[in-house]
């Protein structure tokens, strides 16, 4: 029988560990506190703040919120970003996407500084992931991933790991984390030229595309592991990458969408939020 690796147990364990580490900090007078900074009105980047600071609040921790209309010039966004770097009351900054064409992801991550970059934008801490230095901030959806491989105990090391999707913010560090894992590692992207001889290979399949349904079945070897992190839209409902209800009957292990990785981001998050708190309050 197929195992659902639900993220709510994940998120759960991750929290509970969160908020007590937010109860030793408030009592020697700290406050985490996170400032997200959002660009215009797009749905899903709203969405995504409001289960933010759903799972900010769950732990314990103050959340800001700045918003600019779509239109505002790029300087004061980054101005913005530099006054939250000033702030010694706020210890994380998430910069939802996307932001207007005048501001690149670039730009962005070079101003954040890096002991606030929660989501693991900055080089500094893109370094740390790639030297597996355990002090950085990592981005929180790969690590969000990693997380509920551990948790449920499916083994990386000597692992045959296929990841669809090379983009910088999920596919390239999660790649990274499963080569530091000592799992072997197919990056796979939308060049790729016969995905299937890749991903039958595999002994746990990764997608990370946004591309609905794009795994079926024929993708997944029997008795694979399957981890979804994609997010979309068909005919009004909520799905991801993988036909879930067919690629179930094929594998030993599969997340669903919605109830998986995503859930585990916001909570994975908030624990970044804290450890930078703490790591402040330690230099203080």
């Amino acid at each position: 029988m197929t195992k659902v690796l639900s993220g709510k147990e994940v998120a759960d364990k991750i929290n509970q560990q969160t908020q007590q580490v937010v109860e030793e900090l408030k009592l020697i007078h700290h406050i985490p506190a996170l400032a997200i900074v959002r660009v215009g009105e797009d749905p899903s980047s709203i969405a995504y703040e409001t289960a933010a600071i759903k799972a900010m609040n769950q732990v314990g921790i103050e959340v800001e919120s700045i918003v600019f209309p779509e239109d505002a010039p790029s300087e004061h966004i980054l101005s913005a970003i530099d006054d939250l770097n000033e702030n010694a009351d706020t210890h994380g900054i998430l910069v939802m996407q996307p932001l207007p064409e005048s501001l690149s992801r670039n730009e962005v991550a070079l101003r954040i500084s890096p002991d606030k970059d929660i989501d693991g934008l900055t080089p500094s801490n893109l370094g740390k992931l790639v030297e597996n230095d355990q002090t950085g901030l990592w981005p929180s959806t790969p690590k969000a991933v990693m997380e509920l491989l551990a948790y449920y105990e499916i083994e990386l090391a000597g692992s045959d790991v296929c990841v669809i999707g090379s983009s910088p913010v999920v596919g390239k560090p999660l790649s990274i984390l499963l080569l530091n894992a000592e799992a072997t590692v197919a990056n796979c992207h939308i060049k790729t030229k016969d995905l299937t001889q890749y991903t039958r290979q595999a002994d746990i399949v990764i997608s990370a595309t946004g591309a609905p349904h794009l795994v079926s079945p024929e993708h997944v070897r029997e008795g694979a592991v399957v981890i979804d992190v994609g997010y979309g839209q068909v005919d009004g409902k909520t799905c991801g990458d993988v036909q879930y209800d067919a690629v179930a009957e094929k594998a030993a292990a599969i997340t669903p969408v919605p109830g998986g990785i995503g859930t585990i981001t916001t909570a994975v998050l908030a624990e970044q939020v804290v450890k930078a708190a703490w790591k402040m309050t330690k230099a203080s």
